[in-house]
């Protein structure tokens, strides 16, 4: 595995133009699944997908738009506590990028003596246990994807993973699950928060609704998905950023600036009014937001760094 980073990391070396991505809405509907047959809709890919995704890339400052080599730009992500890597859940590249930041960051914990971690969109934190059994090598990988309802919680092939999972495993680095439960989102959507049971109301992260810019962004990316009541909607997505932000700011906690965490969320997820802006709130953390490039351009304070393919 490891012969295989350090070959897939020379490839990303070089100049580059960029990658179309698909704009993405991560926001739960009322009328979502997140049953199995959820997963059946998501295709099916090759085991090495994200190895057979390498190829050389080049990283850019948003804010005045200096390019970086690849390894100046895990030079500058290193100094970071936490890195939000954005991705197009269906694309490659994504995930490769993903891959190489994670790669990159961990030769250089070893050297700065930092403890990394990995945190995922991808699990709630009710399948921690199953997941430190994955890492603990208590669990072959489709143990852990039944014990941990992988398809249920997310549906995602996941081949796109397995890389940044595998790495993490036998570097021993912590991976944290950092979500809310679908059950909790999904009430938010249909029943707005004051809707939701005692219960449920226990398990809300303090929130913020009051991001105008980000409110903006989400109300355009849900044109043409007239589903339910907008302030749910909305109320769910912020939800689900706060639940994840508030993970990341619990694991960084005040043992900064010894740890470091790499977060894999969705574009929408990692932009700079999202999971970036609410760990501030909770922590004084240097956080970054890092996105693969797509057909729109990148924004100072939405994005940091962008990484551009050939």
């Amino acid at each position: 595995m490891r012969a295989a980073l350090v070959l897939f990391l020379a490839l990303a070396l070089g100049a580059c133009t960029q990658t179309a991505a698909r704009p993405a809405a991560d926001a739960p509907r009322p009328d979502e699944t997140p049953a199995p047959h959820a997963a059946s809709a998501k295709p099916k890919v090759a085991p090495d997908v994200v190895e057979s995704a390498a190829g050389a890339f080049v990283g850019q400052r948003v804010d005045g738009g200096e390019l970086l080599s690849a390894d100046d730009l895990f030079d500058e992500l290193s100094r970071a506590d936490l890195i939000c890597v954005g991705e197009e859940h269906g694309h490659a590249r994504s995930h490769f990028a993903q891959w190489a930041v994670l790669g990159a960051l961990a030769e250089r914990s070893t050297m700065s003596g930092r403890s990394l971690a990995l945190g995922l969109e991808m699990l709630p934190r009710s399948e921690q246990r199953a997941l430190d059994r994955y890492l603990g090598f208590e669990l072959e990988e489709a143990d852990f994807m039944r014990e941990a309802r992988w398809l249920d919680h997310w549906g995602w092939d996941f081949a796109f993973y397995r890389p940044q999972l595998e790495l993490a495993r036998h570097k021993g680095l912590p991976v944290l699950a950092l979500n809310a439960s679908r059950g909790l989102t999904r009430g938010v959507a249909r029943l707005g928060i004051e809707g939701l049971s005692r219960e449920q109301q226990k398990q809300l992260p303090e929130l913020d609704l009051s991001d105008a810019d980000h409110r903006a962004w989400f109300d355009g990316t849900m044109k043409g998905h007239p589903h339910g009541k907008a302030d749910q909607l909305y109320a769910a997505q912020v939800v689900w950023d706060e639940t994840m932000a508030e993970s990341a700011a619990r694991w960084l906690g005040g043992k900064l600036p010894g740890r470091q965490l790499v977060v894999l969320a969705g574009t929408g997820h990692c932009r700079g009014d999202a999971i970036p802006k609410r760990v501030r709130r909770r922590a004084p953390a240097r956080v970054v937001s890092v996105r693969v490039a797509g057909t729109d351009a990148a924004k100072v304070g939405e994005w940091d760094f962008v990484i551009t393919f050939e």
